[in-house]
C-alpha cells in the first residue's frame, strides 16, 4: 500500500516541477527586448546668422536699449557676426585708435556679444579721421574694418553661403566700380548682398533719395546679380522695392540703432513699393541658408515686428537650375573658346 501512494505523489512533484520551470522560461522569453536600429539623422542645415543696424555712436539710453536687444536674440538665436551700417560715431567721427569713446560706445555698448563686428563708414565717420577705424581693427579683436570696401564670406570653412560686399557710399569711386565687378564676378556664394550707408531708395521725410546717386553707378554691375542692399543712414526701418526695376534686389534700410528717429513719408512715387516701415529704434536679424534668406527686425523692448523671406528658385523638372551670378559671363567665354578652335582646325 505505502509503494502504491508513493509512485503518484512522487510524480505530481515532477509534474509540478516540470510546469513551473517551463512557464519560467517561456517569462523570460516574453522579456527579451528587441532593440530597435537607430535612425539616419537628418543632415543638418548649415545657416549663417547676423544682427545689423546703422546709425548708432551716440552714447545714449536708446542705443544701450538696442544693445541690450542685440545681446538677447544673439543669446537665443546665435550671432556669427555682426554688420553696421554706418554713422558708427557722432558727430563729428572720432579721432584716434585711442579715443575714450572706443571704449563708452564700442566695447561698454557691445563688448558682450564676443562676435566679429565688421563696420561700413558713414558720412558722420568721415568728419573725423576714417582711417583711424581702420587701423583700430589691428587693435581690436572683434573689429572688423580691413578698408573702406571689403568683403565678407561666410561661413568660414566649407562651401560658402553668404558674400556682402561692403562699399563706403561717400568715396565710390571709378576704383571702386571696378573693385566690385571683379569682386562679383569671382564670387562662387549663392547669396550675395551690398552694404552702403547711404540708400537708393528712401521713403524718409528728412530728405531726399538716393543723396550720393549710387543707383546709376551700380546698376550696370549688379543688376541681376545681387539680392539684397542694406543701408542705414535714414533713421527709419523700411523694406523697399521699386516695382519698374527688372534687376530683382530689394532696399532695406535699418537705421536704427539709437541716433534719433526721422518721420516716414507717406506720399512715395507710385513705383516705390513699401512693404515694410516704422519709426522705432531695434536691430535686424539675418539668417542665410542655401535656399533661403531670412530677415527679421526686433525693436528695442523685444517685439518681433517684421519677418520677410527671399528664396532661390527651384529647377522644375526637366530644366537645369538658374545659372548663378557670374557663371552666364564664364559659359560665353568658353563657348568663344570653343568657336576660336574650330576656326583654328579648318585652317
Amino acid at each position: 500500500m505505502k509503494s502504491s501512494v508513493r509512485l503518484p505523489l512522487i510524480l505530481l512533484i515532477f509534474l509540478v516541477a516540470f510546469l513551473l520551470s517551463t512557464s519560467s522560461e517561456g517569462a523570460k522569453r516574453k522579456r527579451v527586448v528587441k532593440r530597435a536600429v537607430p535612425a539616419t539623422p537628418a543632415p543638418e542645415i548649415v545657416s549663417v546668422n547676423f544682427f545689423t543696424f546703422g546709425d548708432w555712436g551716440v552714447g545714449n539710453e536708446n542705443q544701450k536699449a538696442v544693445a541690450d536687444q542685440t545681446k538677447k536674440i544673439c543669446a537665443k538665436y546665435r550671432c556669427d557676426f555682426g554688420l553696421t551700417l554706418g554713422d558708427n560715431f557722432y558727430y563729428w567721427g572720432i579721432s584716434s585708435v585711442n579715443d575714450n569713446r572706443w571704449q563708452t560706445l564700442y566695447r561698454d555698448m557691445y563688448g558682450d556679444l564676443k562676435v566679429p563686428f565688421f563696420a561700413v563708414l558713414g558720412n558722420h565717420d568721415w568728419l573725423g579721421n576714417a582711417q583711424t577705424q581702420i587701423e583700430f581693427s589691428k587693435k581690436d579683436p572683434y573689429w572688423k574694418m580691413p578698408a573702406n570696401v571689403y568683403t565678407i564670406v561666410a561661413p568660414e570653412s566649407g562651401p560658402p553661403l553668404l558674400e556682402i560686399f561692403v562699399l563706403a557710399s561717400d568715396r565710390f569711386n571709378r576704383e571702386g566700380e571696378a573693385w566690385l565687378k571683379k569682386s562679383i564676378e569671382v564670387s562662387k556664394a549663392p547669396w550675395k548682398i551690398l552694404a552702403f550707408h547711404h540708400p537708393i531708395l528712401s521713403n524718409t521725410t528728412a530728405r531726399e533719395p538716393d543723396q550720393k546717386k549710387m543707383g546709376p553707378k551700380l546698376k550696370p554691375i549688379v543688376c541681376k546679380k545681387i539680392d539684397l542692399i542694406l543701408s542705414g543712414h535714414d533713421h527709419i526701418f523700411s523694406h523697399l522695392r521699386d516695382t519698374t526695376d527688372t534687376c530683382g534686389w530689394d532696399q532695406v534700410i535699418i537705421g536704427t540703432g539709437g541716433a534719433d528717429l526721422y518721420g516716414i513719408n507717406k506720399d512715395v512715387p507710385e513705383n516705390l513699393k513699401v512693404l515694410h516701415t516704422e519709426a522705432n529704434f531695434g536691430l535686424g536679424f539675418v539668417q542665410v541658408t542655401e535656399k533661403e534668406l531670412s530677415l527679421k527686425f526686433y525693436q528695442a523692448d523685444g517685439d518681433e515686428s517684421y519677418s520677410y523671406k527671399w528664396k532661390k528658385p527651384e529647377a522644375t523638372p526637366g530644366q537645369e537650375a538658374p545659372p548663378k551670378a557670374g557663371e552666364k559671363e564664364k559659359e560665353k567665354l568658353e563657348k568663344q573658346k570653343e568657336k576660336e578652335l574650330k576656326e583654328l582646325k579648318k585652317l
